[in-house]
């Protein structure tokens, strides 16, 4: 699939390629002149809608944009299609992607050379949202406003209630958000959608790449945060924001992170909606688990201080 895809290379090896999502198979792939190629390929067409749009994402990033990026972005050289899927073909970019606590220690280590992982993310938080919105609309990429935003929530919120499957008090809790108008008047700006430690590709203590740009629209920046919400050093969190704050060129958002945290909550509702759209039944207990887990940790931290609803779904 590579040399379809790239006319003129020519395959001498191949790797496996460690892709987290198992809606993807991925290789590695050596050329005849050492040079070394991604290849994706989407297991079902909604995989493979989500590889076209990343595709035409990457293709609008002209490269003065790319140039102003503190980090690479990947590079799409071919495609080719094979059963009505299409496959891709990237320049590989060096590096390796680590879970949450490998990026917490990475960010404690010291160098001259480097500013500190916590410092770069940040500053890479702040270019992405501040990056011109006319990169999303020539793109005919999803622009929302604020309200839309959170009429988007609630409409989802609906659709997590009817499942009948969401413990009642979790419910109230994200309902009352969404009716506080405070939160919802921030300023709607380009935001990658799908951020999370998976799609930050470190090269050492350096942050060599971020990937995974399916998902890129304007909309609420604080739904890029929501990954940071379950960092088991909140030092490290609150030093991404904090840079984050001191590069926007605008007065911070003071309700960001109350946001980012409903995000990262609610992802596990939008989860359950999923797993019962799509009648799977081990994804629907895993996140009814996940859910059940979250109201009790939020009940322990006293941010749930009212009594078990006699409504709420049994275990």
């Amino acid at each position: 699939m590579a040399s379809a895809g790239v006319p003129g290379l020519f395959p001498v090896a191949v790797d496996a390629y460690e892709v987290e999502n198992p809606e993807y198979v991925g290789a590695v792939v050596l050329d005849s002149a050492r040079q070394r190629w991604i290849v994706r390929r989407p297991r079902t067409q909604e995989a493979s809608v989500r590889l076209e749009s990343e595709h035409v994402i990457l293709h609008s990033f002209t490269p003065g944009l790319r140039a102003r990026l503190p980090f690479q972005l990947p590079t799409v050289v071919g495609s080719a299609d094979r059963d009505g899927l299409r496959t891709f073909v990237y320049p590989e970019i060096p590096g390796e992607v680590v879970d949450i606590e490998e990026l917490v220690r990475r960010s404690h280590v010291v160098s001259p050379e480097r500013e500190p992982l916590s410092t770069q993310l940040g500053k890479a938080l702040a270019t992405i949202h501040t990056l011109p919105i006319e990169i999303v609309r020539e793109g005919d990429l999803p622009t929302y406003t604020a309200q839309r935003c959170r009429d988007r929530m609630l409409a989802e919120l609906d659709r997590a209630a009817g499942t009948g499957k969401v413990p009642a008090p979790l419910l109230r809790r994200w309902e009352s958000r969404l009716e506080d108008p405070r939160l919802w008047r921030f300023r709607p700006t380009v935001i990658h959608g799908d951020l999370s430690e998976e799609n930050l590709v470190l090269d050492g203590t350096r942050l060599a790449a971020v990937r995974g740009w399916h998902d890129m629209q304007v909309a609420d920046p604080a739904a890029d945060f929501a990954w940071l919400m379950s960092c088991p050093d909140q030092d490290f969190a609150d030093a991404i924001v904090e840079v984050y704050t001191v590069q926007l060129p605008h007065t911070p958002d003071p309700h960001l992170l109350r946001r980012a945290y409903l995000h990262a909550e609610f992802a596990l509702a939008q989860w359950l909606v999923r797993g019962t759209e799509q009648g799977d039944e081990a994804t629907v207990s895993e996140a009814q688990a996940m859910l059940r887990t979250l109201e009790r940790d939020l009940r322990e931290s006293g941010a749930l201080d009212e009594p078990r609803d006699a409504d709420a779904p049994a275990d």
